[in-house]
Order: C-alpha cells, then sequence, then structure tokens
C-alpha cells in the first residue's frame, strides 16, 4: 500500500525561523538530551524542545534552535546536509544551513530510521511495521524488509550504554560545591559513537565527550538549570540566573556556565561584599559554597532583597526591614504592615513598591513619604526620571522624582499602554515585557516602540545585560545585542 503525503512548511514553528536575518540567540535549559547525531564538523543533540549546535573540533555550544514539538530522535542525513528530526506527530526534514523545513505526517510513533541516497526508512514503534519515505516525492510505502547495511537512528537502551565499561556507574554526580542535594543522580540518556570519541547526553548534567584510546572526557553544559527563571542579577563580570531549581552563572570570561543546585525554591538573591545571600519563606541565608547560614528569620515571607553602600534592604509581606552589613540584627524601616515587592535604592532616596502605595526615603532628610496611593510591583531609574510599574501592568513616571526636594511629589503620569509585566532599562530607555513581544518606550520621544528582532510571543521578565537584552518568556530564554533591537 502506498499513501501520498503533502509537506508543509507550516506544520511546525521553530526560532529563530530565519538563519540569516534573525540576530537573537536562544539559551536553552539544561534538560534531558534524547538524540545524538553528528556531521564532519558539528554534532547535533535534541534536548526537549531544543536543537542543540556544538562545534565538533573544540567540542563548544555554538546555538539552538527551538520547536513546538518534542524532538524524540535525530539523524544526520549526509547526501543532503539535512537533520531528519521524530517527533510526537512525524517526521521533521530540517536543512541546518537556511533553516528550512517540511513536515511528513507519518505513522508514529517511530521506533528508530535510517537514511540511504534515496528513502528514510524507519519501523512503527508500536506495530513494528516497516516503512519507507521516498526524500524527493514525499510518498511513504509500507515495505517487508529494509535493504542491507543500514545505519539506524535509534534511542538507546541501558544495554548499550554498559557496552561502555568506562561510564561506570552510567550516571553522574555534581561536585560538593555546586549542589545542596549530592547524591542526586543525573542518568546518560543518549550516546553517539564516532569511532574517535564517544559522546554522551545526560539527564540535567550536560553534554560530555570521551576520547575513545585515552578516555579523556570533557563536559559542556549550556544554559541555566531550567527556563523557570525569576530574576537575572549582574555582579561585576558574571550574570545570575535565579531559578526554580537553584542559581545559574554565566562567566563572561572564562564563557561558561556554574551552578548551585538548591533544595529548595528561593524568590530572590543578591550579593553583597560579605557573600551571595538568598531569600526563602520567611529567612534570608547567606550561601557559603552548598552550605546555607540563616541571617535573619522574618514574621513573614521574604520577597525581595536588594542593597546599597552599608545596608541590606528586605522587602517582606509585612513590610520592610533593613540589616547593616556584617550584622544579623534587622530593624524595621519605613512601610509595614503590607506587601514590599522591590526596593531601589538611588544616590538621593529609596523608593519601595508596595502592595497599596510607592513609597520615597529621603537621604538627606531621613524622612519617608507617600509618593502615590497605588499598588506597585517593580522600579526603574533612567538619570532623574523614575518609572513604577503598577500591579494593574501600567507604569506610571516622574520626570523630577529623584531631585532633592522632600515635599510631596504630584508629578506622576500613567503611561498609555497596558499588560506590561516586567521592565528595566539600559541608562537610555525603558524595556517593557509585554503579553504581545518586548518594547521599549523612549523618553526624549515619549513613544513605545517594538523590538522586531525578537518574536512576538508573551514575555515575564526582560533585563538588559552587558550589552544584551534577555527576554524570559514561559518557555525559553532569548538574548538580543543592543544593537540590534531596532
Amino acid at each position: 500500500m502506498i499513501y501520498l503525503l503533502l509537506s508543509s512548511l507550516l506544520a511546525v514553528t521553530i526560532h529563530p525561523q530565519n538563519a540569516l536575518s534573525d540576530h537573537y540567540t536562544i539559551i536553552p535549559p539544561l534538560g534531558q538530551i534524547e538524540s545524538i547525531t553528528a556531521s564532519d564538523i558539528q554534532v547535533f543533540a535534541g534536548s526537549g524542545q531544543y536543537l542543540l549546535f556544538f562545534d565538533k573540533m573544540s567540542f563548544t555550544f555554538q546555538k539552538s534552535v527551538f520547536f513546538d514539538c518534542t524532538i524524540e530522535l535525530i539523524g544526520y542525513d549526509n547526501y543532503t546536509n539535512d537533520l531528519w528530526i521524530a517527533c510526537p506527530d512525524g517526521l521533521i526534514r530540517f536543512n541546518i544551513m537556511s533553516y528550512s523545513l517540511r513536515t511528513y505526517p507519518v505513522p508514529t510513533p517511530i521506533q528508530r530510521f535510517s537514511l540511504d541516497a534515496t528513502n528514510v526508512y524507519f519501523e512503527n514503534a508500536r506495530t513494528a511495521e516497516r516503512y519507507a519515505l521516498d526524500k524527493v516525492l514525499g510518498t511513504i510505502s509500507s515495505i517487508n524488509y529494509f535493504p542491507q547495511n543500514l545505519r539506524w537512528n535509534s534511542k538507546n537502551t541501558v544495554s548499550e550504554v554498559r557496552n561502555y565499561p568506562f561510564l561506570n556507574p552510567y550516571y553522574y554526580y555534581d561536585d560538593a560545591q555546586a549542589s545542596q542535594v549530592p547524591f542526586e543522580r543525573y542518568a546518560i540518556t543518549a550516546l553517539l559513537d564516532d569511532g574517535m570519541h564517544l559522546y554522551v547526553g545526560t539527564d540535567r548534567f550536560g553534554m560530555l565527550r570521551y576520547n575513545k584510546v585515552s578516555w579523556e572526557s570533557r563536559r559542556v553544559v549550556y544554559g541555566p538549570l531550567d527556563a523557570q527563571i525569576r530574576t537575572v542579577r549582574k555582579f561585576d563580570d558574571d550574570i545570575y540566573f535565579l531559578s526554580v531549581q537553584g542559581i545559574s552563572y554565566f562567566q563572561e570570561d572564562p564563557r561558561n556556565w556554574q551552578y548551585l543546585r538548591l533544595n529548595r525554591e528561593a524568590y530572590d538573591m543578591t550579593i553583597t561584599n560579605d557573600g551571595l545571600f538568598i531569600a526563602r519563606n520567611g529567612r534570608v541565608l547567606k550561601t557559603s559554597g552548598n552550605l546555607e547560614f540563616p541571617l535573619y528569620d522574618f514574621r513573614s515571607d521574604v520577597l525581595t532583597l536588594n542593597e546599597d553602600h552599608d545596608y541590606l534592604y528586605v522587602g517582606t509581606r509585612s513590610g520592610l526591614y533593613r540589616l547593616k552589613k556584617g550584622t544579623s540584627n534587622a530593624v524595621p524601616f519605613g512601610p509595614d504592615a503590607y506587601a514590599v515587592y522591590y526596593v531601589y535604592p538611588s544616590e538621593n532616596a529609596i523608593y519601595v513598591a508596595g502592595e497599596f502605595a510607592l513609597y520615597r526615603y529621603d537621604r538627606k532628610e531621613m524622612e519617608w513619604e507617600t509618593a502615590f496611593n497605588f499598588g506597585v510591583k517593580d522600579i526603574a531609574g533612567i538619570g532623574q526620571e523614575i518609572y513604577a510599574l503598577g500591579t494593574n501592568n501600567q507604569i506610571m513616571h516622574s520626570p523630577r522624582a529623584q531631585n532633592d526636594s522632600a515635599s510631596a511629589d504630584t508629578s506622576w503620569l500613567l503611561l498609555p499602554y497596558f499588560n506590561i509585566y516586567d521592565i528595566d532599562t539600559d541608562g537610555a530607555d525603558l524595556y517593557c515585557a509585554t503579553y504581545a513581544g518586548l518594547y521599549y518606550y523612549e523618553p526624549s520621544s515619549e513613544l513605545y516602540k517594538v523590538i522586531y528582532n525578537l518574536p512576538r510571543i508573551p514575555y515575564e521578565h526582560v533585563f538588559v545585560i552587558s550589552g544584551n537584552i534577555i527576554a524570559v518568556s514561559r518557555n525559553s530564554v532569548y538574548a538580543l545585542p543592543l544593537e540590534y533591537r531596532d
């Protein structure tokens, strides 16, 4: 029996969609690698919905492509320089140079597949039926036998992993300083043996390469621990991502990732001269390697941390506290009784985003005032101007908020844009994560402008760090150099 299949260019969406004009990159989370294949110059791995590219010679991470389907199996086509990708709904033919693709709704799930000059041969995992897909015509035929001497792309089994005794005990542990769960195992989930090297994919431990002569190994980690990013901070030359599973930090020189896996989720973090501090439930804790030392217990949940030259500021569900650096005595400071979502210390004042108001502490007069009575969840400053993101997802703006006057400020204006979930600034413009993409507000023109060089999808967080825009969606972390903003 022969079936005619209609290939489609729209059945599967990928990001970036155009390899030549899309300047952003996707930072993939450290997930489970399901399948590995290689060309003469590159190694490819499928991890969840991400296709990962590695340089084969240097074994360094290059880039990733995000698919709106889960990648189950991949294979490299030496005849056409394409990748064939098995997803739950069919086969995808993906060109690694142009990013063009075609989809074929073949019988699934696919147990294994192989490639020759004219056909893709595959086997159905449930029925064990055999098929051949013509690469040119896009037709699929049911066949009785496969040709001999085919090289198969298939899921690796436990027995195949145990064919390499030097991998014993066939799973990995984190270094003691990198995890608060020291006995958690990270299993081997994929293998590729090219004769000279053995490539090993894992579950949340990255990719490894072993030289089969010397057994020397090298490990590559390529992104944060997971994609559920709470906040991003920059301290010196390191960028810290606080996510559900822990703290991931990227060092620009050398360019590598390091981790601190937490056994319980932290809500916020900051770094002072005394070390790294995290907020969890009603506690602020100081970390030393993988150890935590309680600094202070508060009456309610800690929501935010920030610091200036002298103090550590702690926003809780029942008000604001501050601790003088080098001590462990927290003192109530200003707003109390209600939640504090963010603290923004500036040169002349300290702004506090509260559940029902925005508060201002004048450093010179040492007095508090209420800037306006409306809930605020985030604050950003540009020069002498303050931008406050309200709990209604709109921005309030005061062009003279940071002056030295302690008198009541009536200059706050509501900017005309809705559905803003997070804000940040590069010192000149205000960046907004919205339901329909990423925008920036230009104070000089008083206009919002969309950033077309990023996908028009909902974003939950935005950060501008080291000349890059970091945008966090529900599934992915996107990075775009500022030079390609417009």
